[in-house]
């Protein structure tokens, strides 16, 4: 678990005039624990496995109270496929098309240095930085190449009678 985004976490529910419950103590260690980028059905899912006197709404409302502070941020690609990010730390999310896995990039991006250019030109205070590239994982392409190949054989076959 990481510390400074359990305390992160933490700091936000109290700034909203929230008691950090013990309902919103785990969903706080859930998100600090976690390395995927976890949709509101996946956290609520986990966490109620283990306490099931956790309500969807703790939940989902504990959710949106840390995104609307800046402490997590909401991806949303449509209906059913919002996930959240719980890395503030500057990086490129890569986002499948296809099976919509996102994995963290975080090699040689100047986004820090772009927050600050934008704070000394603006007075802009940049909360999280991402950058997000959309696209194809390397098993979907190769799932992908297969299903052509499988086609395109299928297409070569004399027909039967």
């Amino acid at each position: 678990m990481q510390q400074h985004l359990l305390e992160r976490y933490y700091a936000a529910l109290k700034q909203a005039h929230l008691r950090v419950t013990p309902q919103r103590r785990v969903i706080c260690e859930y998100l600090a624990a976690t390395d995927r980028h976890p949709t509101p059905y996946q956290v609520y899912g986990d966490i109620a496995a283990a306490h099931p006197e956790i309500s969807r709404a703790t939940v989902y409302n504990t959710l949106k109270t840390l995104q609307q502070l800046g402490a997590i941020v909401e991806l949303s690609f449509g209906a059913d496929h919002t996930h959240y990010d719980t890395n503030p730390e500057p990086h490129a999310n890569l986002i499948c098309l296809r099976c919509h896995k996102i994995a963290d990039f975080h090699e040689l991006l100047p986004l820090g240095e772009l927050t600050e250019q934008v704070a000394a030109a603006t007075g802009f205070q940049t909360a999280a930085a991402r950058i997000d590239l959309v696209g194809f994982c390397a098993a979907c392409q190769a799932a992908r190449r297969a299903e052509i190949r499988s086609q395109l054989a299928a297409a070569q076959q004399p027909a039967q009678d």
